[in-house]
């Protein structure tokens, strides 16, 4: 039938494998990994999301947008519409700061203090009808000081489950697919950079990925950015990671993530000063090391479909997110060790 169909056993089946994980066994030290990240929970999610953007400003955490029902049910109704904010100086409650637009599959990043959100889906149908998804081309950025919200130059078509992430002033987009209401979705084979320092920031083409994935995380570090797993255009989920150079404009495959394919589908990254992290549905948390993937922690509540949030160098955030066993509103704050 059309895309739809064909994902949900795949998704119905990541499910099950991340849910077959039990707290207990997901907190257990795995062989040959540094013991020495802290991990503690923060306030909960008031409600659980999936597919949603976050990032961090001002020592906050925000989320935006995302998907509030089960698996497989889409409508108007299920689209979070809050932005959220976690002040870490207090990590009582969230408190919800704005309303949006109803997105999904949106990618969200901070720059000087300010939030940007970039495209996501829409859904036009009711519950119980017939799904009617398009992917929006919204970009805008939003004030958390004046609580002000402003519509920036649009992206070249819809683009939604893409991600982003800010290199300097520059923020890049990649991955993700075109949704046009009930058919299948067009998958996109360019990516994107804007610069944020401009007055008056355009959207401009770099090198043409040499793949064309969804659902999939990207990170900038050491002056690069990182583009991870993802399902492909051929319907199959991937551990690839890819990096992009801009000082060379050129595009290069370095070293898979652990694990089987699906571990690459709908996790998340971040890079900081201090490294860069990805965190898979098995609940490890890695770290490129070189030229290769080290364990360096594991979660309490194992997801997919969540956000990394770095609030700064040593503190990481895991938000939101989806198990066997439903939507995940733990929030778990990873401490790394020894770095500033």
């Amino acid at each position: 039938m059309t895309m739809h169909v064909r994902f949900l056993p795949f998704l119905s089946g990541l499910l099950a494998l991340a849910g077959s994980l039990s707290p207990a066994a997901a907190a257990e030290p795995a062989a040959g990994k540094s013991a020495e990240v802290a991990i503690k929970e923060l306030a909960p999610l008031p409600a659980p999301v999936t597919s949603f953007g976050a990032a961090s400003a001002g020592g906050a955490v925000y989320v935006f947008g995302g998907h509030l029902g089960s698996p497989h049910e889409y409508s108007a109704e299920l689209q979070a519409t809050r932005l959220l904010r976690l002040d870490l100086a207090e990590s009582k409650a969230w408190e919800t700061v704005a309303e949006g637009p109803r997105r999904t599959g949106l990618a969200m990043v901070a720059y000087e203090g300010r939030l940007y959100r970039i495209g996501g889906w829409e859904a036009r149908n009711a519950g119980g009808e017939k799904w009617d998804l398009y992917s929006t081309p919204d970009f805008a950025r939003f004030d958390p000081a004046t609580k002000q919200s402003q519509d920036l130059a649009p992206l070249p078509r819809g683009r939604s489950s893409h991600d982003a992430a800010i290199l300097g002033s520059r923020v890049y987009v990649v991955g993700g697919w075109e949704l046009k209401g009930q058919g299948d979705g067009d998958w996109h084979d360019t990516a994107l950079v804007c610069d944020l320092a401009d007055p008056q920031p355009k959207w401009e083409a770099i090198a043409q990925p040499p793949f064309r994935r969804r659902a999939l995380a990207v990170a900038a570090h050491g002056g690069k950015v990182y583009v991870l797993g993802g399902m492909s255009d051929s319907n199959e989920p991937t551990t690839a990671v890819d990096c992009y150079d801009p000082a060379s404009n050129q595009w290069s495959a370095i070293a898979p993530l652990p694990g089987e394919g699906a571990d690459g589908f709908g996790m998340t990254a971040i890079g900081t000063t201090s490294g860069l992290y990805a965190s898979t549905r098995s609940g490890a948390v890695y770290q490129l090391a070189g030229d290769r993937w080290v364990e360096v922690a594991q979660l309490k509540h194992p997801r997919l479909f969540h956000r990394f949030v770095a609030v700064d160098a040593r503190r990481l955030v895991v938000v939101g997110g989806t198990s066997r066993a439903g939507k995940v509103a733990q929030v778990e704050l990873l401490e790394l060790p020894g770095r500033e």
